[in-house]
């Protein structure tokens, strides 16, 4: 287990690495070009694109506390205990728990902010292990359905987004299309389950017979338990505020780039949300800590496709990136401390 820890850490730096130098490689002037792009930018710009990484995280801490599966009122009024000592299933505290858990994907690599976040909820919000990683992956499905929009809707109405794709690779059109039809399946499968869940879970039981006796039972705890991740699905109250928060999470970081362009007229809502999406896939390469490397060289081809000038792309990339890890990671190491919990001990107890 060591040797794979370190094995990560090894290939998350080398990712960071070979990142960075598709980045800033091609201008032997980067860094004075860096430097003077970025001192031009106002303290205004900083400071909202702060509030807005922080605002981010409490919409995913709105979201996720609308998909956790509410706990049914006991008889006598008192909540009884979970299994194995842990407190009764709450859903206070999960703001802090989010930001904790994308901190230490800032600082660590692996992505161990993930497996951190499942050890919290369970340890401290008394929720079901198995729960806490079917709302992880459901929150990744719909952040992921986010984003293949952002890829496809800009292309559509926008005919110089279009142009500079085509540009770019005359096959790239074919990637959009792909988007379009990954999100339509994804999006189909909620769909399909919201309208006739039995067909799931039917599949589901004849899945578990197959498995020997304790192991099927044990199979369909954990099905259930996962499928308790998607009660939100048949309240359509509830299903449209997961979705309006999914896609006003998305907007948070959209928007942070034409703050910082601080051009609105060549670069507007479609440019943002479609330089977004190159983002959310830079940063989805995994084992690099805090997307570092990854998401610079991706979003840097992203914007200078739309017309950003190398060197002030450059300076957005960096401040786009710079500005949500430093105050993430700030806020998350102030909400780690209030909670009397050291990093090493989330790290030690919640590695695979």
């Amino acid at each position: 287990m060591a040797r794979n820890k370190y094995l990560h850490i090894i290939i998350g730096l080398l990712l960071a690495g070979a990142g960075l130098y598709i980045f800033f490689r091609g201008d032997d002037a980067v860094l004075e070009t860096l430097a003077s792009e970025m001192a031009g930018t106002s303290a205004v710009s900083v400071a909202v694109c702060a509030a807005l990484a922080i605002f981010s995280m409490w919409l995913r801490a709105v979201r996720l506390g609308i998909m956790l599966p509410d706990e049914p009122p006991p008889a006598d009024g008192k909540p009884a205990p979970a299994a194995g000592g842990r407190p009764p299933r709450s859903k206070r505290g999960l703001f802090a728990i989010t930001t904790v858990s994308y901190m230490i994907n800032n600082i660590l690599p692996a992505r161990l902010g993930e497996a951190a976040r499942v050890f919290l909820m369970w340890k401290r919000n008394g929720f079901p292990v198995t729960v806490c990683i079917g709302a992880l992956i459901l929150e990744r499905a719909l952040d992921t359905l986010a984003y293949l929009s952002f890829i496809f809707i800009p292309i559509w109405l926008s005919p110089q987004i279009a142009a500079s794709l085509r540009a770019l690779n005359p096959a790239a059109p074919a990637v959009v299309w792909l988007a379009f039809a990954a999100f339509a399946a994804v999006a189909g499968m909620f769909a399909l389950y919201a309208l006739v869940p039995r067909l799931f879970r039917a599949a589901a039981r004849r899945a578990a017979k197959l498995l020997p006796p304790k192991a099927g039972a044990a199979a369909g705890k954990i099905g259930e338990e996962l499928e308790s991740g998607l009660d939100w699905i048949f309240s359509p109250r509830k299903a449209v505020a997961v979705i309006t928060l999914t896609w006003a999470t998305a907007m948070c970081y959209a928007v942070m780039l034409p703050i910082l362009i601080a051009d609105w007229s060549a670069f507007g809502p479609l440019e943002a949300i479609f330089g977004q999406a190159f983002a959310a896939f830079g940063s989805a390469i995994p084992l690099a800590p805090g997307a570092v490397g990854t998401l610079h060289a991706v979003l840097l081809q992203g914007l200078a496709m739309m017309g950003v000038e190398v060197g002030k792309a450059r300076a957005v990339v960096v401040l786009y990136h710079g500005l949500q890890y430093a105050v993430i990671t700030l806020a998350g190491l102030m909400l780690l401390a209030g909670m009397g919990v050291k990093i090493k001990d989330i790290t030690q107890k919640s590695e695979p």
